[in-house]
Formats: structure tokens, C-alpha cells, sequence
């Protein structure tokens, strides 16, 4: 048996090259996504690793962390460490000194920008951070009174300055103009740092987050921090190496680890799926065409058991090699992979790719085991096909459709109608919207079984348009005596047509949805924004509400609290200014009542807490420390407006980074918009990149920055949508090249080779255009359930027509190409050559 395997397996090595390449391409895309996820959530959990060591600071103390979970999360805060705590260290015995290191926003402008983003945190410290760590200074002297500034030498590059120079420092506080008396040497690509007196970045910062003590001489140093640990209360004592856990400013690297490993875990998943369907082509093509092969062997003896161990037997070796070649694959593509990610700069700090047994394990799992399932059916229709039913199926073909996959294809449709259905009923939910996007998977899935029986419906029209000239009387003759080979070559092409507008329109039409849904809950008029990612300084809310024409004004923070479960999205906002600025429908309570001591929640998460107006209720902080408030309003909103609002000042002075995010303007009646618009810019003091839109404009720009990662986008679909395109091209050039015999019987009946190229072409055309059209509709339809089921009332499907065309150019391209290069290759032999060698 095995070397009855062996001999079909070098016998057919050039077609199984095919379906092995397309398996090891699969398994080792696979390979690497998970391998850059493993990386990524990693960095995601564990943080980067610190970049300030202290390694002069003898003993570092920080506060434990709170009992809520979310420190450690991407929007996590460090907890600061009480006054009291503070003043207990100072006075403690053996303690010479103690310094307090207490980080904030701090960005040096220049004329044209901003210095630092959302992914590139610029952050200010106290200069006893420096002497911890400590820093070497290049030029000039620490800084020692208010007003003096040191930067790190990559922002002093960046803006031309030296000390003695001037220049202007964005804060939560406002502009400052600050003198340069030092850079110090952060490393090329480290933090950037600007530097403070340990007076005013006490000022500035608020309580520290960590203390640094400095024992006085003679003292053992162990023995001090054994019995800080004991004496103090809820401290950490950090000494050795465990110092550099005190300070890691990632939240930003976190955010984008964690995106990251989302990104490329969809990435697996549906290369995963893509060449499980597609080597289920492959084999089952390969099979038919070996019916001839098979009855032979039938008639000879045969049993129907030893064909379905000689087809499981060829996909057991395919996916040995497969996965063989997986691990190289997977292992190139990775660090392929990771160095392009470098190049765009979306790498975390700390970011280390790595190939894990668990990977290269999953991969030769998905190698293996794709072709063996694969092939079970196949085989089982092999073995069980009697000699001369499968001699006459050789010679006649088969238009009948399978009724098995016939049977899966209608319950997947059934399974994507009630799914469409649920999206509806329950739309403007997350779980309406998971329930859409599962819909259109389930419904290209559908049409992919289905493809037998809608290729025979949609191809029968070309019937009665097909019966004049020799070349349409062939293709007519050749495609609908053998409906199930072509279904064989649509499925492909459907798939990729699908995968890829799955891809490439979702992020725009989510970003659409989210936009219209925002659109429908603003109420302001003008809207204030600062540097992308920097934000605007703390008061700008009050130099907002004083320009003449202003009616209300209110700004905003993001960050995270928790109750019983999951993080809950929350907004720091102006409880005053809420009913101003927002459209949101109140279901219990008043904005009235939403005061200093108020928080005002979703009425989906105080249903599943169990709330009601006038509970006094607990929530987790960022910094895992407790936030008691008292529920004044319950309100339903859009999927992406925060679960939670809570005044700013009942969390602000507990976050690292307090500035606004933006700010909402609602003018008088009969203000001028323009005039507005131009005090506003003159009253706020926020950098050159400071920027004053009206509401449709605000809308436009939000919409432009959702798409400024289409590069991502595109990428996957590089990766999926390109791996099922390999994949079809696989399929077609099989399809096509098990062909050969039957181009050279009409050669033989007197057609020629430009007619059968013909007959190949046109055929191929046709089959590609539906495939297309299928694959379109599919796709679509699912992203414009997807649309609705987010925003609750509304449509929405943005599809880019450049785009599209694209797509559809090069799915029908690589249709038609892949099926004449082999029957062009194949003409070559003459047909009596090839008659009497398949015979």
C-alpha cells in the first residue's frame, strides 16, 4: 500500500506540487501571524521593559496597585503614592534623603508642529529622575529654578536647539516658555524627556509615582528595605533589578501591541479557513480527474477500501511535505514580516519577533490536517463510485451537483439568514454588529458550497446566445456538460473576489458607520483640537466659554473603569456642558442631577449591574484604585460613545496624562460660526497645530483619520486575499491541465488550436465574471448589514470604485490567464501523442 502511494505521489508530482505549495503557503502564513502575535501580546502584557533602569537610585518605593485589574491593561495608570506615605518615608530611620518622581505631558513646540505623538509620548520629569538613572549631560547644566528646562538630545535635534535657547513647552497647564540649559543623552531612539527643577515638576506633576530614598551613610541597605516593606503599608520596595519595573511610560506601545496582535490573530484565522476551502478544491478536482485512474483500478480488483486509503494516503504525504515547508515559510515570513512592520514604524518598544514551537506546532497541525479532511470526502466518493458508472462519468462528465455539499451550502444560507435576521432585530448593539460580521462570512461560505448549483443557474442564460459560431457552440457543449468543473474553478475566484472586498471595505465602512453615528449624538457647532494624539492644555474649557458667542463649551478625556467585569470605555467630562454638546436620549434621571459627586452611565451596563438613578455605586480606576459616585443619569447612545461619563475632577489629578482631548463649542443663536471660530483660535494657547472646525468639517477630518492605516489593510489583504488568489491560480492551471485529452479529441474532431484557445478563453470569462458578481454580492451585502446593525437606523456601506475595480480587473485577469497559459502549453503535443498516452 505504501508503495502503491508512493508511485501515484511521483507520478502526479507535478500536480501536487501545486496543492503542497498552496497548503505550506497557507500553514506558514499562519506560522508567522502567530508568531508576531505572540510577540506582540507579550509586549502587550509584560509592557516594553522599562527604559529608565534607575540605576542609581538606591531604593525605589511605589505604590501597590489596586484590586480593579486595569493597570495592567494598555490604558492602565500607575497609582501614586499617598502624602502620607511620603511624609512616613521621609522621617523614616536611615533615610538621608527622599526624592519623588511624578511624570506628565510636556511637548516642546516649534513653529510648524508639535514634537511627539500618540505613539511617540514626550513626557516631563523631574531632574532627580536624571541623577537616578542616571543621565549623561552633553551640554550645559541641570536645571535649577522655574522656567529652566533640559531636553533629551533627540528632541533638542529635532528642534534646533542648544542651551541658552528658548522655547516654548506645551502642558496640561498651558504654554510655558522654558530656557534651555542642558541636553542629556536619552539614546537614539529613547523617550523623549524634558526636564524640570524637582520644585516645579513637583508643581506640575502632582503626587509621584514613585520615591526614591537615599539612605544616609553606614546604613544596610537590605535591612532598610526589608523593614520599609514591613513597617510602610500597600508600598512596593523595589531594589536590583527589579528598579526598572518602577517607571514604564508604554501605555501607548501597549495600545499598539495589543492592536497588533488582534490585526495579525484575524490574520491566521483567515488564512486558516482560506486553505482549509481551498485545498478542499484542490483535492476534490484532483480526484474527479482521476476517476478514469480509479475505475481501472477497480476493474482490476481493487476495493473501494484501497482507493479511499490510496487518496487519504497522497494527502497524508502532501501534508508532511506541507508542513515541513511550512516551518520555513513561517519562519522567513516572519521576520519578513516583523522587518516591514520596523519600516513603518508601528513596532512597540521591546518588540521582539520570535518562531515558538507553539506556532511551528499549529502550522504542521494545519498542514496536516487540512489535506486529510480534505481529502476524506473525495475519497469516500472514490471508493464508493461502482467501476463503470466512474468509466462513464470520464467520458460524459457530471453536471449534478453534489448533494451533500448542495445540503451544507443550504444550511450555511439558512445559517446566514438568521444571522442577518438577528442583526437586524437586535441593531445598534455589539452583539448586532459580531452577529453581521459573522452573517457575511457564513453567507460567502454559503455561496461557496453552493457554487454547483449557482453556477448552473447563472451560467443558463448564456444558453440561447451561445448557439452560433463554433467557438460559443464548444464552450456551450464543454461548460454545461461538466457543471461541476466549473463550479470547481468559480469557487476560487469567488472566494478571493469575496476575502478581499471583506477586507478592504470594512475598515471604511465601520469608519463610516461610527462617523454617522457620532454625527447623530454631536449637538456643538464648533469643535477645538490640538496636536493629533497631544491633545489641548487643561483650560481651554474656560478660555472656550469666555469668547463672546460661545453658549456652552466642554472638552473630554478618555480612559477605562470597571465594575464586575470587562473594562467599560469612560469619558472625563464637564458635567455642566453634557446636555450641551451631546444629543443623548436620557432613559432615567436628569442632567440636572450630574454634578461633582454624579457619574452618568449606558442603560445597557447599569441593567446588567443592576442600577438604578440614586444608587451610590463603585467603580475601578485605571489605576485600580476605587471611584464611588452616585448614578444621576441613565442614557442610550451608539455602540462607540462611552459606556460611562464621569466628572472630570473625580479622576484628572489621578492620571498621568489629563489633557483634553478635545473641546465642543455650541454657539449662541445668532452667533457669527467664522468670527467664533477665529476668537477661539486666538483665546487658546495650544500649538501651531491647534485647529478650529465646524461640525461637518470635524466629521470629514475624523473620517480622513480613520483611514490613515489603510496600509495595514491592504497588507492582509496582500496576505489573505494574495494567498487565495494563489491559491485559485492552483486550482484553474489543474483544472485546465487535466484537460489535455479532451482539447485533443476536438482537435481530432477538426477543430483548431485558435478554437479551442478560444473555447478556454471564453469559458473562462464567463466563469470569472460570475465568480466576481458572486463573490461581490456576498461580501457586500454583509458589510452593509454590518453598517446597519452599527448604527441602528442607517445603511451605510463606503466601497472606494477605484478600488473595486481594481479587484475586479485582477480577479478576472487571473482567471483568464491562469486558464489559457496551460491550454496554450497543452496545444503544443500533438493529439494523437496525447490520446495514445492517456488511453
Amino acid at each position: 500500500m505504501i508503495k502503491l502511494v508512493l508511485r501515484g505521489v511521483a507520478a502526479r508530482a507535478r500536480s501536487l506540487t501545486l496543492s503542497i505549495l498552496t497548503v505550506a503557503l497557507g500553514a506558514g502564513l499562519a506560522v508567522a501571524a502567530l508568531s508576531l502575535q505572540g510577540s506582540a501580546d507579550r509586549v502587550a502584557a509584560e509592557g516594553t521593559g522599562a527604559f529608565w533602569g534607575l540605576s542609581e537610585a538606591p531604593i525605589v518605593v511605589v505604590s501597590e496597585p489596586g484590586d480593579g485589574g486595569l493597570t495592567m491593561t494598555p490604558s492602565g495608570e500607575p497609582t501614586r503614592l499617598d502624602p502620607a506615605v511620603m511624609e512616613l518615608l521621609a522621617e523614616f530611620p536611615g533615610v538621608d534623603d527622599l526624592l519623588s518622581e511624578a511624570p506628565f505631558p510636556a511637548y516642546v513646540v516649534t513653529d510648524e508642529l508639535t514634537l511627539g505623538d500618540q505613539t511617540d509620548r514626550s513626557w516631563g520629569h523631574s531632574w532627580a529622575l536624571a541623577d537616578a538613572e542616571p543621565l549623561t549631560m552633553l551640554q550645559g547644566r541641570p536645571p535649577e529654578t522655574v522656567g529652566e528646562v533640559v531636553l533629551d538630545s533627540r528632541t533638542a535635534s529635532d528642534a534646533a536647539l542648544a542651551p541658552g535657547d528658548r522655547t516654548e513647552v506645551l502642558t496640561a497647564d498651558g504654554t510655558l516658555t522654558g530656557l534651555v540649559t542642558g541636553i542629556v543623552d536619552a539614546g537614539g531612539d529613547g523617550a523623549r524627556g524634558i526636564f524640570f527643577s524637582p520644585h516645579e515638576a513637583a508643581l506640575r506633576g502632582g503626587d509621584p509615582v514613585l520615591a526614591v530614598i537615599r539612605p544616609e551613610e553606614g546604613t544596610n541597605l537590605s535591612r532598610l528595605a526589608e523593614t520599609i516593606r514591613e513597617e510602610v503599608p500597600e508600598v512596593e520596595v523595589l531594589t536590583g533589578a527589579d528598579r526598572s519595573e518602577a517607571l514604564v511610560l508604554d501605555r501607548a506601545d501597549r495600545e499598539l501591541a495589543s492592536g497588533m496582535g488582534t490585526f495579525l490573530g484575524t490574520v491566521s484565522g483567515l488564512a486558516s479557513v482560506v486553505a482549509a476551502v481551498m485545498v478542499a478544491g484542490l483535492l476534490t478536482t484532483a480526484v474527479r480527474h482521476r476517476s478514469h485512474e480509479f475505475a481501472l483500478l477497480r476493474l482490476v480488483g481493487a476495493t473501494p477500501g484501497l482507493i479511499r486509503r490510496l487518496v487519504v494516503g497522497e494527502a497524508l504525504v502532501l501534508g508532511c511535505v506541507a508542513a515541513l515547508l511550512s516551518w520555513v515559510v513561517g519562519a522567513l515570513s516572519t521576520r519578513l514580516l516583523a522587518w516591514f512592520f520596523g519600516l513603518m514604524g508601528v513596532l512597540p518598544q521591546g518588540f521582539e519577533p520570535s518562531v515558538g514551537w507553539p506556532a511551528l506546532a499549529a502550522g504542521a497541525a494545519l498542514a496536516l490536517t487540512v489535506p486529510l479532511l480534505a481529502s476524506w470526502r473525495p475519497a469516500r466518493s472514490a471508493g464508493r463510485t461502482a467501476p463503470v458508472e466512474a468509466m462513464r462519468t470520464v467520458r460524459a462528465g457530471s453536471s449534478r451537483p453534489s448533494r451533500a455539499r448542495t445540503a451544507l451550502g443550504t444550511v450555511a444560507l439558512v445559517g446566514a439568514a438568521f444571522l442577518f435576521l438577528t442583526a437586524w432585530a437586535f441593531s445598534g448593539t455589539q452583539g448586532a454588529v459580531v452577529a453581521a460580521l459573522t452573517a457575511a462570512m457564513v453567507f460567502i461560505l454559503a455561496a461557496a458550497l453552493l457554487t454547483p448549483v449557482l453556477a448552473g443557474l447563472l451560467l443558463r442564460p448564456g444558453r440561447a446566445r451561445a448557439t452560433r459560431g463554433v467557438v460559443p457552440f464548444l464552450t456551450r457543449k464543454d461548460a454545461y456538460a461538466d457543471v461541476r468543473r466549473v463550479a470547481g474553478v468559480m469557487t476560487p475566484l469567488l472566494l478571493t473576489t469575496a476575502v478581499a472586498c471583506l477586507l478592504l471595505f470594512q475598515g471604511p465602512t465601520t469608519g463610516q458607520a461610527r462617523t454617522h453615528s457620532y454625527g447623530e449624538r454631536l449637538a456643538a457647532d464648533l469643535v477645538v483640537s490640538g496636536a493629533v494624539g497631544v491633545g489641548l492644555p487643561g483650560d481651554t474649557v474656560e478660555r472656550a466659554a469666555d469668547v463672546p458667542g460661545v453658549a456652552a463649551a466642554g472638552g473630554f478625556r478618555q480612559t477605562v473603569t470597571a465594575a464586575s467585569g470587562p473594562a467599560l470605555t469612560t469619558h472625563l467630562v464637564d458635567p455642566v456642558s453634557v446636555s450641551e454638546v451631546y444629543r443623548l436620549d436620557v432613559e432615567q434621571g436628569t442632567w440636572k442631577t450630574f454634578d461633582a459627586d454624579g457619574v452618568a452611565l449606558h442603560v445597557d451596563i447599569a441593567r446588567d449591574e443592576g442600577w438604578r438613578v440614586g444608587d451610590t455605586i463603585t467603580l475601578s480606576g485605571p489605576d485600580g484604585e476605587p471611584v464611588r459616585a452616585r448614578v444621576a443619569v441613565l442614557y442610550d447612545a451608539g455602540l462607540d460613545f462611552p459606556e460611562v461619563l464621569l466628572p472630570r475632577q473625580s479622576m484628572a489629578p489621578r492620571m498621568l496624562d489629563a489633557m483634553e482631548s478635545a473641546v465642543y463649542v455650541t454657539l449662541d443663536p445668532h452667533a457669527d460660526p467664522v468670527e467664533v471660530a477665529r476668537l477661539l483660535e486666538e483665546a487658546i494657547d495650544a500649538g501651531p497645530e491647534l485647529l478650529v472646525t465646524d461640525r461637518a468639517e470635524h466629521l470629514e477630518l475624523l473620517t480622513a483619520q480613520s483611514e490613515g492605516d489603510d496600509w495595514i489593510i491592504h497588507l492582509m489583504v496582500v496576505l489573505v486575499a494574495g494567498f487565495a488568489g494563489i491559491g485559485a491560480i492552483n486550482t484553474l492551471v489543474l483544472s485546465v491541465t487535466a484537460r489535455t485529452r479532451n482539447f485533443a479529441l476536438l482537435r481530432l474532431a477538426g477543430a483548431s488550436r485558435g478554437q479551442v484557445v478560444g473555447m478556454v478563453a471564453l469559458e473562462a470569462t464567463m466563469v470569472s465574471v460570475v465568480a466576481v458578481a458572486l463573490g461581490s454580492v456576498t461580501a457586500l451585502a454583509g458589510l452593509a448589514a454590518t453598517g446597519y446593525a452599527f448604527t441602528g437606523d442607517t445603511v451605510v456601506l463606503s466601497v472606494s470604485a477605484g478600488q473595486y475595480a481594481l479587484v475586479a480587473s485582477l480577479i478576472l485577469a487571473l482567471g483568464t490567464a491562469a486558464s489559457l497559459a496551460p491550454a496554450v502549453a497543452a496545444l503544443r503535443a500533438r493529439p494523437l501523442h496525447v490520446v495514445s498516452a492517456s488511453s
